[in-house]
């Protein structure tokens, strides 16, 4: 039974808010238990890995609006080379672009027994993951022009170098396809970076996967401060959603957001859809190439939420799936602190009224974990994504896959109107997964770059001045 909030006294706030940010928080050292789906029994993500990508260091891009640690060399100082150091959790005005390496340190050697130990259920033992590198590529302002400004030239070299390194990934993968990670609440620059590189890990690493670090200050008592931080990264997000459409040879960009990095990836997708809104949606879908948004126990206020849908959030995505538990306390505290329901709530908090809102809207799936978590589930109930090895599979399902819910295994509830975790899911979850990973033709070699032409050539070199739009990608 929820708490009366009005008469709690603020010191029994303070602990309520304390426990509900434990609750909340989350991190990844070990490799997440191997997906039911994607085991010996069932498909093997990793048949079209490119060859470049089978190793046990993975490569994840970063796009954080975390302020950057300061290094003063005459102090002797050195360069942050691991990326612990590397971010404060500070709010920062501009975009810093890089790339990190996550090694992968199983108990034997070499990229097939790290495969192997990846598709074993009852593991030897876990692969530890350690975030070992960190790869700055420069920034870019994204607030209110300041007296001090980047110059043009230094952002366009980091855009140019993040560019790169998105086109060069896409370019040896089968998949020409983008996956963005948004973290939750509670969670340091480097916990989110293991985090993201085991569930590339599993989409086979096919693809480009970019971490996207808003500063969350990595403290349990600070709850209220992560959820105004979110709100205030979503324009950068929504910057970085649109560089990357504009600049990059994606073909779809598919969102994974979790817990309180959810309000952040919507907010943005409606302004998005806003500032076109008087285009058909299929046209801002098309222009932002924007695939699947998947919404994992999201800490959202669910009137936020249904503003959102109708100004046309959920229309952008090709399509959104809803991760709902009905063991998630976490949530259930973070609504008592807040005072309304949040998304990601229990189906006895959603009333039939909430759910049919969002079933009435086209292209979104409402998923149900309740039977996955009792029985395979933490008491928690909030971090089942990579936790639980029914609810993991059919994440990787949706996300990498675009797979329905019922082409997934699911099943529909009737009398809720949700999709639920049938008894003989991971039968079902093995042979979906077996019927989309299969060996397909080697990616075409990326097409050399053009040789710039000759002081005496016909052609003209470009103009080195940069108009307006090169540097603001929402300038049409």
């Amino acid at each position: 039974m929820r708490m009366n909030a009005p008469c709690t006294s603020l010191f029994a706030r303070i602990i309520v808010a304390g426990v509900a940010a434990v609750l909340l928080a989350g991190c990844a050292e070990t490799l997440m238990p191997t997906p039911v789906g994607f085991d010996k029994s069932g498909g093997d993500p990793f048949l079209n890995t490119p060859p470049s990508m089978q190793s046990t260091s993975l490569s994840v891009l970063v796009a954080a609006d975390r302020k950057q640690a300061i290094h003063d060399a005459t102090r002797g100082d050195p360069p942050s080379k691991s990326g612990v150091d590397f971010f404060t959790n500070e709010r920062d005005s501009s975009m810093q672009f890089g790339r990190a390496t996550v090694e992968f340190a199983a108990h034997e050697p070499g990229w097939d027994y790290l495969v192997k130990e990846s598709r074993t259920e009852a593991r030897r033992s876990d692969p530890l993951l350690k975030m070992t590198r960190y790869e700055p590529f420069g920034s870019v302002w994204v607030g209110i022009p300041p007296l001090d400004e980047t110059p043009p030239e230094e952002e366009e070299a980091a855009i140019t170098a993040f560019t790169e390194a998105v086109n060069a990934g896409l370019s040896v993968s089968r998949s020409k396809d983008i996956y963005v990670f948004i973290h939750g609440f509670n969670t340091s620059f480097v916990d989110n970076m293991t985090l993201g590189a085991e569930m590339f890990h599993y989409l086979g690493r096919d693809g480009v996967f970019i971490n996207y670090g808003w500063p969350s200050q990595d403290s349990v008592f600070d709850y209220s401060a992560d959820k105004s931080t979110a709100s205030a990264s979503t324009r950068p997000f929504r910057l970085l959603l649109t560089r990357l459409a504009k600049r990059s040879n994606v073909e779809h960009i598919h969102i994974l957001a979790h817990s309180a990095g959810a309000p952040i990836a919507v907010e943005a997708l409606r302004q998005l859809r806003l500032m076109h809104f008087s285009e058909p949606t299929a046209a801002t879908r098309s222009r932002y190439k924007i695939g699947r948004l998947v919404l994992v126990a999201p800490d959202m206020d669910l009137g936020d939420f249904s503003n959102a849908v109708a100004d046309g959030a959920t229309a952008v995505p090709e399509r959104t799936t809803i991760y709902i538990s009905s063991r998630d306390k976490a949530l259930d505290i973070s609504a008592w602190i807040g005072g309304f329901a949040r998304l990601g709530e229990p189906l006895s908090v959603l009333t039939p009224k909430n759910i049919a809102f969002l079933n009435a809207q086209e292209g979104v799936d409402i998923v149900d974990v309740f039977l996955a978590e009792r029985m395979f589930g933490s008491w928690l109930g909030h971090s089942y994504f990579h936790d639980d090895d029914w609810v993991s599979t059919d994440v990787l399902l949706a996300l990498g896959y675009g797979l329905l819910p019922d082409a997934r295994g699911l099943a529909r509830d009737p009398q809720e109107s949700v999709f639920t975790f049938p008894a003989d899911y991971p039968a079902k979850a093995a042979a979906a997964a077996s019927r989309v990973c299969h060996p397909v033709p080697a990616a075409a070699p990326a097409v050399a770059p053009a040789i710039a032409p000759a002081a005496n050539s016909a052609v003209a070199p470009p103009a080195a001045d940069k108009s307006a739009a090169d540097f603001n990608p929402e300038v049409r």
